[in-house]
Protein backbone atom coordinates (compact mmCIF):
# COMPACT_ATOMS: atom_id res chain seq x y z
CA UNK A 1 0.00 0.00 0.00
CA UNK A 2 3.35 2.37 0.47
CA UNK A 3 4.28 1.97 -3.02
CA UNK A 4 1.16 3.25 -4.75
CA UNK A 5 1.87 5.67 -6.96
CA UNK A 6 1.05 7.78 -10.31
CA UNK A 7 2.76 6.40 -13.38
CA UNK A 8 3.66 8.49 -16.70
CA UNK A 9 5.47 5.70 -18.24
CA UNK A 10 3.46 3.40 -19.35
CA UNK A 11 4.25 0.41 -22.11
CA UNK A 12 1.89 1.07 -25.58
CA UNK A 13 3.02 -1.80 -27.00
CA UNK A 14 2.12 -4.36 -23.79
CA UNK A 15 -1.24 -5.53 -23.97
CA UNK A 16 -3.43 -5.88 -20.83
CA UNK A 17 -4.56 -9.54 -20.56
CA UNK A 18 -8.64 -8.88 -20.45
CA UNK A 19 -8.75 -11.91 -17.41
CA UNK A 20 -6.55 -9.71 -15.41
CA UNK A 21 -9.29 -6.39 -15.40
CA UNK A 22 -11.90 -8.87 -15.19
CA UNK A 23 -10.77 -10.13 -11.57
CA UNK A 24 -9.55 -6.17 -10.51
CA UNK A 25 -13.49 -5.35 -11.52
CA UNK A 26 -14.55 -8.70 -9.57
CA UNK A 27 -13.00 -7.82 -6.24
CA UNK A 28 -14.72 -4.26 -6.53
CA UNK A 29 -17.68 -6.47 -5.23
CA UNK A 30 -16.39 -6.50 -1.72
CA UNK A 31 -16.05 -2.88 -1.27
CA UNK A 32 -18.38 -1.88 1.01
CA UNK A 33 -20.91 1.32 0.66
CA UNK A 34 -23.62 3.05 1.76
CA UNK A 35 -26.66 0.32 2.77
CA UNK A 36 -25.43 -1.69 -0.06
CA UNK A 37 -25.80 0.10 -2.20
CA UNK A 38 -22.77 -0.03 -4.57
CA UNK A 39 -23.67 3.00 -6.98
CA UNK A 40 -20.20 2.65 -9.39
CA UNK A 41 -20.62 1.73 -13.02
CA UNK A 42 -16.82 1.42 -14.50
CA UNK A 43 -16.54 1.63 -18.29
CA UNK A 44 -13.63 -0.01 -19.26
CA UNK A 45 -12.03 1.38 -22.46
CA UNK A 46 -9.85 -0.68 -24.83
CA UNK A 47 -8.61 -0.79 -28.25
CA UNK A 48 -10.23 1.64 -31.01
CA UNK A 49 -12.66 3.36 -28.31
CA UNK A 50 -10.23 3.67 -26.55
CA UNK A 51 -8.02 5.33 -29.37
CA UNK A 52 -10.84 7.38 -30.20
CA UNK A 53 -11.51 8.57 -26.67
CA UNK A 54 -7.98 10.17 -26.41
CA UNK A 55 -8.29 11.65 -30.16
CA UNK A 56 -11.37 13.44 -28.93
CA UNK A 57 -9.98 14.73 -26.02
CA UNK A 58 -6.61 15.79 -26.94
CA UNK A 59 -8.59 17.86 -29.72
CA UNK A 60 -10.57 19.26 -26.80
CA UNK A 61 -7.16 20.39 -25.48
CA UNK A 62 -5.34 21.04 -28.20
CA UNK A 63 -8.43 23.92 -28.96
CA UNK A 64 -7.73 25.57 -25.39
CA UNK A 65 -11.05 23.53 -23.79
CA UNK A 66 -10.37 23.57 -19.79
CA UNK A 67 -13.91 22.13 -19.52
CA UNK A 68 -15.79 21.70 -16.27
CA UNK A 69 -16.49 18.82 -13.95
CA UNK A 70 -20.30 18.13 -13.12
CA UNK A 71 -19.57 18.11 -9.34
CA UNK A 72 -17.35 20.23 -7.33
CA UNK A 73 -13.89 18.62 -7.03
CA UNK A 74 -12.16 20.81 -4.66
CA UNK A 75 -13.89 23.27 -1.95
CA UNK A 76 -14.15 26.58 -2.63
CA UNK A 77 -12.69 27.55 1.05
CA UNK A 78 -10.06 24.86 2.13
CA UNK A 79 -8.56 24.81 5.30
CA UNK A 80 -4.91 25.67 5.73
CA UNK A 81 -3.70 22.02 5.95
CA UNK A 82 -5.22 21.06 2.38
CA UNK A 83 -4.09 24.47 0.92
CA UNK A 84 -0.48 23.54 1.91
CA UNK A 85 -0.62 19.88 0.82
CA UNK A 86 -2.55 20.91 -2.90
CA UNK A 87 0.38 23.68 -3.03
CA UNK A 88 2.85 20.63 -2.32
CA UNK A 89 1.83 18.63 -4.44
CA UNK A 90 0.99 20.62 -7.53
CA UNK A 91 4.80 21.89 -7.15
CA UNK A 92 5.98 18.29 -7.03
CA UNK A 93 3.66 17.29 -10.01
CA UNK A 94 4.90 19.87 -12.12
CA UNK A 95 8.25 19.30 -10.86
CA UNK A 96 8.45 15.71 -11.49
CA UNK A 97 7.00 16.70 -15.12
CA UNK A 98 9.84 19.10 -15.88
CA UNK A 99 6.55 21.60 -16.93
CA UNK A 100 6.65 25.04 -15.87
CA UNK A 101 3.32 27.30 -15.86
CA UNK A 102 4.20 28.71 -19.36
CA UNK A 103 4.83 25.00 -20.81
CA UNK A 104 1.19 23.90 -21.47
CA UNK A 105 1.79 21.96 -24.27
CA UNK A 106 4.29 19.44 -22.28
CA UNK A 107 1.25 18.25 -20.35
CA UNK A 108 -0.73 16.80 -23.71
CA UNK A 109 0.31 13.16 -23.16
CA UNK A 110 -1.99 13.45 -19.59
CA UNK A 111 -4.77 13.56 -22.65
CA UNK A 112 -3.61 10.29 -24.66
CA UNK A 113 -3.84 8.41 -21.13
CA UNK A 114 0.51 8.48 -21.00
CA UNK A 115 0.18 6.07 -23.60
CA UNK A 116 -1.41 3.24 -21.28
CA UNK A 117 -3.65 1.05 -23.60
CA UNK A 118 -6.16 0.89 -20.94
CA UNK A 119 -8.66 3.17 -19.40
CA UNK A 120 -11.52 2.86 -16.50
CA UNK A 121 -14.35 5.60 -16.70
CA UNK A 122 -15.31 5.56 -13.04
CA UNK A 123 -18.65 7.05 -13.34
CA UNK A 124 -21.57 7.44 -10.47
CA UNK A 125 -25.07 8.24 -10.38
CA UNK A 126 -26.53 11.42 -11.52
CA UNK A 127 -29.55 11.10 -9.47
CA UNK A 128 -28.30 11.72 -5.97
CA UNK A 129 -24.78 13.62 -7.04
CA UNK A 130 -26.15 16.07 -9.24
CA UNK A 131 -30.00 16.35 -8.62
CA UNK A 132 -30.62 16.33 -5.57
CA UNK A 133 -30.04 19.52 -3.73
CA UNK A 134 -27.92 19.02 -1.64
CA UNK A 135 -25.62 16.04 -3.29
CA UNK A 136 -25.39 13.04 -1.70
CA UNK A 137 -21.93 13.02 -0.13
CA UNK A 138 -22.46 9.24 1.23
CA UNK A 139 -22.14 8.41 -2.14
CA UNK A 140 -19.29 10.60 -2.92
CA UNK A 141 -17.61 8.69 -0.11
CA UNK A 142 -18.48 4.81 -1.90
CA UNK A 143 -16.92 6.54 -5.09
CA UNK A 144 -13.50 7.00 -3.38
CA UNK A 145 -13.61 3.36 -1.65
CA UNK A 146 -14.58 2.05 -5.28
CA UNK A 147 -11.70 4.28 -7.11
CA UNK A 148 -8.85 3.04 -4.34
CA UNK A 149 -10.16 -0.49 -4.72
CA UNK A 150 -9.29 -0.89 -8.51
CA UNK A 151 -6.13 1.08 -7.83
CA UNK A 152 -4.96 -1.65 -5.22
CA UNK A 153 -5.86 -4.16 -7.41
CA UNK A 154 -4.20 -3.19 -10.62
CA UNK A 155 -1.19 -2.24 -8.76
CA UNK A 156 -1.19 -5.89 -7.32
CA UNK A 157 -1.15 -7.07 -10.58
CA UNK A 158 2.20 -5.32 -11.47
CA UNK A 159 0.04 -2.38 -13.32
CA UNK A 160 1.14 1.11 -13.47
CA UNK A 161 -1.79 3.53 -12.51
CA UNK A 162 -2.81 7.32 -13.38
CA UNK A 163 -5.72 8.73 -11.72
CA UNK A 164 -7.14 11.32 -14.09
CA UNK A 165 -9.61 13.30 -11.91
CA UNK A 166 -8.91 16.63 -14.94
CA UNK A 167 -10.69 14.56 -17.36
CA UNK A 168 -14.10 14.53 -15.07
CA UNK A 169 -13.95 17.60 -16.70
CA UNK A 170 -15.14 16.43 -19.91
CA UNK A 171 -17.70 14.02 -19.55
CA UNK A 172 -19.32 15.66 -23.11
CA UNK A 173 -15.92 14.13 -24.72
CA UNK A 174 -16.83 10.16 -22.92
CA UNK A 175 -20.72 10.42 -23.64
CA UNK A 176 -19.84 10.98 -27.16
CA UNK A 177 -17.40 8.53 -27.74
CA UNK A 178 -18.61 5.55 -25.74
CA UNK A 179 -22.54 6.39 -26.21
CA UNK A 180 -24.89 3.82 -24.71
CA UNK A 181 -21.89 2.31 -23.05
CA UNK A 182 -22.00 5.06 -20.96
CA UNK A 183 -25.06 5.04 -18.36
CA UNK A 184 -27.74 7.92 -19.54
CA UNK A 185 -28.36 8.28 -15.99
CA UNK A 186 -24.47 8.27 -15.15
CA UNK A 187 -21.87 10.86 -15.03
CA UNK A 188 -17.88 10.59 -15.18
CA UNK A 189 -16.04 10.99 -11.60
CA UNK A 190 -12.63 10.23 -12.37
CA UNK A 191 -10.52 8.41 -15.17
CA UNK A 192 -8.03 5.24 -14.46
CA UNK A 193 -5.47 4.64 -16.83
CA UNK A 194 -3.45 0.77 -16.24
CA UNK A 195 -1.14 -0.53 -18.43
CA UNK A 196 2.58 -2.24 -17.69
CA UNK A 197 5.32 0.24 -16.78
CA UNK A 198 7.83 0.74 -19.17
CA UNK A 199 10.76 -1.24 -19.09
CA UNK A 200 9.65 -3.87 -16.92
CA UNK A 201 9.82 -1.43 -13.93
CA UNK A 202 7.99 -3.88 -10.46
CA UNK A 203 5.36 -0.94 -9.73
CA UNK A 204 5.48 -2.68 -6.11
CA UNK A 205 8.93 -1.61 -5.32
CA UNK A 206 10.05 0.76 -7.22
CA UNK A 207 7.52 3.80 -7.37
CA UNK A 208 8.10 6.59 -10.17
CA UNK A 209 6.62 9.05 -8.37
CA UNK A 210 5.76 9.08 -4.90
CA UNK A 211 4.85 12.89 -3.87
CA UNK A 212 4.79 14.05 -0.31
CA UNK A 213 1.92 12.93 2.32
CA UNK A 214 0.74 15.02 5.49
CA UNK A 215 2.33 12.99 8.44
CA UNK A 216 0.15 10.97 10.61
CA UNK A 217 0.25 13.64 13.45
CA UNK A 218 -0.99 16.43 10.91
CA UNK A 219 -3.94 14.39 10.38
CA UNK A 220 -4.65 11.92 13.68
CA UNK A 221 -5.91 13.36 17.32
CA UNK A 222 -4.20 11.00 20.12
CA UNK A 223 -6.05 13.01 22.92
CA UNK A 224 -8.83 10.61 24.11
CA UNK A 225 -6.54 7.65 24.51
CA UNK A 226 -4.71 6.22 28.13
CA UNK A 227 -1.55 7.48 28.48
CA UNK A 228 0.14 3.98 29.19
CA UNK A 229 -1.15 2.92 25.31
CA UNK A 230 0.08 5.86 24.52
CA UNK A 231 3.74 5.39 26.06
CA UNK A 232 3.69 1.84 24.23
CA UNK A 233 5.69 1.10 21.17
CA UNK A 234 6.08 -2.66 20.88
CA UNK A 235 4.53 -4.60 18.27
CA UNK A 236 4.82 -8.48 17.67
CA UNK A 237 2.71 -8.28 14.79
CA UNK A 238 3.43 -9.13 10.97
CA UNK A 239 1.86 -7.58 8.32
CA UNK A 240 -0.21 -10.46 5.77
CA UNK A 241 2.06 -11.77 3.15
CA UNK A 242 -1.09 -11.88 1.08
CA UNK A 243 -1.13 -9.55 -1.76
CA UNK A 244 -3.85 -6.70 -2.17
CA UNK A 245 -5.75 -8.03 -4.47
CA UNK A 246 -6.58 -11.00 -1.88
CA UNK A 247 -6.99 -8.23 0.98
CA UNK A 248 -9.44 -6.60 -0.91
CA UNK A 249 -11.76 -10.20 -2.26
CA UNK A 250 -11.32 -11.04 1.55
CA UNK A 251 -11.86 -7.67 3.91
CA UNK A 252 -15.49 -7.95 5.43
CA UNK A 253 -16.80 -6.43 8.19
CA UNK A 254 -16.24 -8.34 11.69
CA UNK A 255 -19.14 -8.02 14.25
CA UNK A 256 -17.07 -10.65 16.94
CA UNK A 257 -14.00 -8.46 18.52
CA UNK A 258 -12.26 -9.30 21.78
CA UNK A 259 -12.62 -6.48 24.05
CA UNK A 260 -9.52 -6.98 26.30
CA UNK A 261 -6.99 -7.33 23.74
CA UNK A 262 -5.00 -4.04 23.03
CA UNK A 263 -4.44 -2.99 19.48
CA UNK A 264 -0.77 -1.95 19.55
CA UNK A 265 -0.82 1.99 19.48
CA UNK A 266 2.15 1.50 16.61
CA UNK A 267 -0.19 -0.86 14.61
CA UNK A 268 -2.23 1.86 14.39
CA UNK A 269 0.04 3.87 13.49
CA UNK A 270 1.43 1.84 10.78
CA UNK A 271 -1.86 1.12 9.59
CA UNK A 272 -2.92 5.08 9.49
CA UNK A 273 0.41 5.66 7.83
CA UNK A 274 -0.26 3.21 4.79
CA UNK A 275 -3.94 4.55 4.35
CA UNK A 276 -2.48 7.94 3.71
CA UNK A 277 -0.72 7.20 0.47
CA UNK A 278 -4.65 7.09 -1.41
CA UNK A 279 -5.01 9.20 -4.45
CA UNK A 280 -6.52 12.48 -3.52
CA UNK A 281 -7.54 15.33 -5.96
CA UNK A 282 -4.87 17.77 -6.08
CA UNK A 283 -3.17 16.28 -3.37
CA UNK A 284 -5.55 17.74 -0.89
CA UNK A 285 -5.63 14.96 1.78
CA UNK A 286 -8.75 16.03 3.52
CA UNK A 287 -9.15 13.96 6.51
CA UNK A 288 -8.40 13.94 10.28
CA UNK A 289 -9.18 10.91 12.66
CA UNK A 290 -9.49 10.85 16.19
CA UNK A 291 -8.37 7.75 18.05
CA UNK A 292 -11.05 6.88 21.07
CA UNK A 293 -9.62 4.13 23.37
CA UNK A 294 -9.59 3.33 27.36
CA UNK A 295 -11.27 5.04 29.37
CA UNK A 296 -12.52 7.75 26.93
CA UNK A 297 -13.88 4.94 24.48
CA UNK A 298 -15.78 3.66 27.76
CA UNK A 299 -17.16 6.63 28.72
CA UNK A 300 -17.69 7.41 24.75
CA UNK A 301 -20.36 3.96 24.45
CA UNK A 302 -21.98 4.00 27.50
CA UNK A 303 -23.35 7.89 26.77
CA UNK A 304 -23.75 6.62 22.70
CA UNK A 305 -26.04 3.81 24.37
CA UNK A 306 -27.76 5.27 27.18
CA UNK A 307 -28.81 8.14 24.33
CA UNK A 308 -29.91 5.27 21.80
CA UNK A 309 -31.65 3.34 25.01
CA UNK A 310 -33.72 6.66 25.37
CA UNK A 311 -34.95 5.98 21.89
CA UNK A 312 -33.11 8.94 20.07
CA UNK A 313 -31.88 8.31 16.41
CA UNK A 314 -29.96 11.29 15.75
CA UNK A 315 -28.84 12.26 11.92
CA UNK A 316 -25.68 12.50 10.41
CA UNK A 317 -24.30 16.30 9.62
CA UNK A 318 -23.56 15.81 5.88
CA UNK A 319 -25.77 14.42 3.49
CA UNK A 320 -25.73 10.29 3.57
CA UNK A 321 -28.51 8.82 1.86
CA UNK A 322 -30.19 9.66 -1.29
CA UNK A 323 -33.67 9.71 -2.07
CA UNK A 324 -33.15 8.57 -5.70
CA UNK A 325 -31.37 5.17 -5.37
CA UNK A 326 -31.19 4.02 -8.65
CA UNK A 327 -32.97 0.71 -9.37
CA UNK A 328 -30.13 -1.21 -8.93
CA UNK A 329 -28.83 0.86 -5.91
CA UNK A 330 -32.00 0.19 -4.48
CA UNK A 331 -31.89 -3.69 -5.03
CA UNK A 332 -28.18 -3.69 -3.62
CA UNK A 333 -29.58 -1.69 -0.46
CA UNK A 334 -32.71 -4.54 -0.04
CA UNK A 335 -30.64 -7.26 -0.38
CA UNK A 336 -28.79 -6.53 2.33
CA UNK A 337 -31.50 -5.58 4.60
CA UNK A 338 -33.17 -8.97 4.05
CA UNK A 339 -29.59 -10.85 4.31
CA UNK A 340 -28.98 -9.05 7.73
CA UNK A 341 -32.13 -8.68 10.09
CA UNK A 342 -34.60 -11.67 8.12
CA UNK A 343 -32.14 -14.62 6.99
CA UNK A 344 -29.27 -14.13 9.59
CA UNK A 345 -31.07 -13.51 12.48
CA UNK A 346 -35.10 -14.01 11.81
CA UNK A 347 -36.29 -10.03 12.39
CA UNK A 348 -38.87 -9.43 10.08
CA UNK A 349 -39.35 -6.18 8.59
CA UNK A 350 -42.18 -4.45 10.91
CA UNK A 351 -40.06 -6.00 13.68
CA UNK A 352 -39.11 -2.55 14.52
CA UNK A 353 -38.08 -3.31 18.45
CA UNK A 354 -36.03 -6.77 17.16
CA UNK A 355 -34.33 -4.46 14.82
CA UNK A 356 -33.30 -2.15 17.42
CA UNK A 357 -31.78 -4.54 19.47
CA UNK A 358 -29.38 -5.80 16.63
CA UNK A 359 -28.37 -2.42 16.06
CA UNK A 360 -27.79 -1.40 19.37
CA UNK A 361 -24.20 -3.49 19.26
CA UNK A 362 -22.89 -0.55 17.31
CA UNK A 363 -23.20 1.40 20.37
CA UNK A 364 -20.73 -0.93 22.06
CA UNK A 365 -18.01 -0.94 19.14
CA UNK A 366 -18.77 -4.45 18.67
CA UNK A 367 -16.60 -4.79 21.45
CA UNK A 368 -13.14 -3.25 19.83
CA UNK A 369 -10.84 -1.71 22.12
CA UNK A 370 -10.07 1.04 19.61
CA UNK A 371 -12.90 3.58 18.07
CA UNK A 372 -11.68 6.44 15.02
CA UNK A 373 -13.90 9.22 14.46
CA UNK A 374 -13.23 9.63 10.56
CA UNK A 375 -13.90 13.42 10.06
CA UNK A 376 -14.36 16.10 7.10
CA UNK A 377 -14.11 19.64 7.29
CA UNK A 378 -17.15 21.37 6.93
CA UNK A 379 -16.36 23.37 3.88
CA UNK A 380 -16.14 19.60 2.29
CA UNK A 381 -17.20 19.54 -1.29
CA UNK A 382 -18.24 16.10 -3.28
CA UNK A 383 -14.49 15.59 -4.14
CA UNK A 384 -13.69 16.05 -0.89
CA UNK A 385 -15.86 12.74 0.01
CA UNK A 386 -14.40 10.81 -2.40
CA UNK A 387 -11.24 11.78 -1.05
CA UNK A 388 -12.31 10.86 2.57
CA UNK A 389 -13.85 7.62 1.02
CA UNK A 390 -10.91 6.46 -0.51
CA UNK A 391 -8.88 7.04 2.76
CA UNK A 392 -11.35 4.93 4.78
CA UNK A 393 -10.99 1.88 2.89
CA UNK A 394 -7.46 2.09 2.83
CA UNK A 395 -7.73 1.80 6.35
CA UNK A 396 -9.90 -1.28 6.20
CA UNK A 397 -7.73 -2.87 4.34
CA UNK A 398 -4.48 -2.04 5.89
CA UNK A 399 -6.30 -3.67 9.11
CA UNK A 400 -7.47 -6.21 7.33
CA UNK A 401 -3.74 -6.97 6.22
CA UNK A 402 -2.63 -7.24 9.82
CA UNK A 403 -5.24 -9.24 11.05
CA UNK A 404 -7.54 -6.77 12.60
CA UNK A 405 -11.40 -6.87 12.37
CA UNK A 406 -13.80 -4.19 12.66
CA UNK A 407 -16.03 -1.90 10.66
CA UNK A 408 -17.11 1.35 9.50
CA UNK A 409 -19.96 2.65 11.89
CA UNK A 410 -22.16 5.52 10.03
CA UNK A 411 -24.44 4.62 13.20
CA UNK A 412 -21.89 6.75 15.52
CA UNK A 413 -21.69 9.39 13.25
CA UNK A 414 -25.64 10.09 14.26
CA UNK A 415 -24.24 11.30 17.46
CA UNK A 416 -22.14 13.80 16.36
CA UNK A 417 -22.97 16.14 19.38
CA UNK A 418 -22.71 13.51 22.01
CA UNK A 419 -19.54 12.59 20.63
CA UNK A 420 -18.65 16.69 21.26
CA UNK A 421 -20.10 16.43 24.63
CA UNK A 422 -18.33 13.50 26.18
CA UNK A 423 -14.90 14.20 24.47
CA UNK A 424 -14.66 17.38 24.15
CA UNK A 425 -14.14 20.22 21.14
CA UNK A 426 -10.69 19.02 20.11
CA UNK A 427 -11.73 15.72 19.74
CA UNK A 428 -14.69 16.63 17.42
CA UNK A 429 -14.32 20.05 16.43
CA UNK A 430 -17.33 22.45 15.55
CA UNK A 431 -16.17 23.02 11.72
CA UNK A 432 -15.67 19.26 11.18
CA UNK A 433 -18.36 16.32 9.86
CA UNK A 434 -18.23 13.53 11.69
CA UNK A 435 -18.23 11.15 7.91
CA UNK A 436 -18.27 7.13 10.03
CA UNK A 437 -17.06 5.40 13.21
CA UNK A 438 -14.17 2.66 12.25
CA UNK A 439 -13.88 0.17 15.04
CA UNK A 440 -10.83 -1.85 15.06
CA UNK A 441 -9.84 -4.96 17.50
CA UNK A 442 -8.80 -8.64 17.37
CA UNK A 443 -11.55 -10.75 15.99
CA UNK A 444 -12.92 -13.31 18.51
CA UNK A 445 -11.52 -16.39 19.52
CA UNK A 446 -8.35 -16.48 17.57
CA UNK A 447 -10.17 -16.24 13.96
CA UNK A 448 -8.29 -14.91 11.31
CA UNK A 449 -10.09 -12.62 8.97
CA UNK A 450 -8.18 -12.89 6.03
CA UNK A 451 -8.92 -17.05 5.96
CA UNK A 452 -12.28 -16.63 7.91
CA UNK A 453 -15.23 -14.23 7.27
CA UNK A 454 -17.32 -13.13 10.21
CA UNK A 455 -19.84 -12.55 7.37
CA UNK A 456 -20.12 -11.97 3.66
CA UNK A 457 -23.85 -10.26 2.35
CA UNK A 458 -23.98 -11.37 -1.21
CA UNK A 459 -23.19 -8.05 -3.78
CA UNK A 460 -24.45 -6.98 -7.35
CA UNK A 461 -22.82 -9.24 -9.87
CA UNK A 462 -19.40 -7.56 -11.67
CA UNK A 463 -22.13 -7.76 -15.10
CA UNK A 464 -24.16 -5.03 -13.25
CA UNK A 465 -21.50 -2.46 -12.67
CA UNK A 466 -19.29 -2.80 -15.59
CA UNK A 467 -19.14 -1.92 -18.92
CA UNK A 468 -16.99 -3.03 -21.83
CA UNK A 469 -16.12 -0.99 -24.72
CA UNK A 470 -13.53 -3.00 -26.40
CA UNK A 471 -12.36 -4.47 -29.08
CA UNK A 472 -14.06 -7.86 -30.19
CA UNK A 473 -10.90 -9.75 -30.54
CA UNK A 474 -9.74 -8.67 -26.90
CA UNK A 475 -7.82 -11.93 -24.98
Amino acid sequence: MCTQHESFHFDASAAVPKKVIQEVVEALRSVPSSANTQPWTIVVVQGEKRNQLAKKLLEQFDAGEMGAAEYEQLPKTMIPRMSKAVELFEKEYFEHLGISADQRSKFRSNFEFWSAPLHLAVCAPSGPCLKEDPPVDGVFLDMGSAITALSMCAHDRGLAVHCHWQLARFGSVYREVLGSDLPEDHFVVAGLSLGFPIGSRAVQTSPEFLPTRLTVDETTRWLNCDAAWLAESKVEVEASSHGLMHLVQSRHCSHTLETGRAVPKELLRDVLSAARNVFSIGGAQPWSVTVIQGAARDRLSEAMLAYFDAGNNGAQTYKKYSTQNTERMQKGKDMYGFELYEQRHGLQRDDAEGRRAKYRPNYQFWGAPVLLLLNAPKTSSAGTFIDVGSYMYAILVAMHAYGLGGKPLGSVAKFTELCREVLGPEAMPEDEHLVCGICIGWPSEGRDPRETPDWFPSRLSSDETTRWAVDADWA
